[in-house]
């Protein structure tokens, strides 16, 4: 081989290094196939508590950044704080579990209540998004409603793999193939200018 041609070669190397994985690359930094699941605008909250187990259900209404729909949810407060805390979906349960349970009297801020029930009752974040729930003990606790990636996106970027490996891979194979081609023809420069 000669010097040129030898050059030529580790170049085109050099740029299937520098730039290979591309769409693959790009699927996987991509946000796009990613959702979120909220509070509604309006979350209809409604706050339950239970006697013999200390927990609350709380019950919302929930949207879904991808299916653009909204849905009531419940949980239990106390059991899912942990992973509501750390942006991950709660334990949903049915919403009729509520059936038999004491509903709490929930306030919004702009209502201006005179008469405010003794604990224990919560305030609505105007938000919309967390709620403080006052307690008989008298310490009000700020909690948030669920907010948390649907993890769908993975799924998805999971399944589209093996087609950007696949568009990378005939990328690479299409440009040694081309400096094959230019090698055996005995091109005297490169074929791309």
């Amino acid at each position: 081989m000669k010097a040129r041609q030898i050059i030529q070669f580790v170049f085109g190397l050099s740029l299937l290094a520098l730039a290979n994985g591309c769409a693959t690359k790009a699927l996987w930094q991509n946000d796009n196939l990613e959702a979120w699941n909220e509070p509604a605008t309006n979350p209809n909250l409604h706050l339950f508590a239970t006697q013999p187990r200390g927990d609350m259900l709380v019950v919302y209404n929930e949207y879904s950044e991808r299916s653009d729909t909204t849905r009531t949810r419940a949980y239990w407060l106390n059991k899912n704080q942990k992973l509501v805390d750390a942006r991950r979906a709660p334990h949903f349960v049915n919403p009729n579990s509520a059936f038999g349970l004491t509903a709490l009297p929930i306030f919004t801020p702009a209502a201006n209540q005179i008469d405010v029930p003794p604990p224990p009752y919560a305030i609505l974040a105007t938000n919309g998004q967390s709620f403080t729930l006052y307690s008989d003990n008298g310490q009000p606790a700020s909690h948030d409603l669920p907010i948390y990636n649907d993890r769908k996106g993975k799924v998805e970027k999971v399944a589209l793999t093996p087609l950007t490996t696949t568009a990378d891979a005939t990328i690479v194979g299409g440009f040694l193939g081309y400096l094959y081609l230019a090698g055996r023809c005995g091109a005297s420069g490169p074929l791309w200018y």
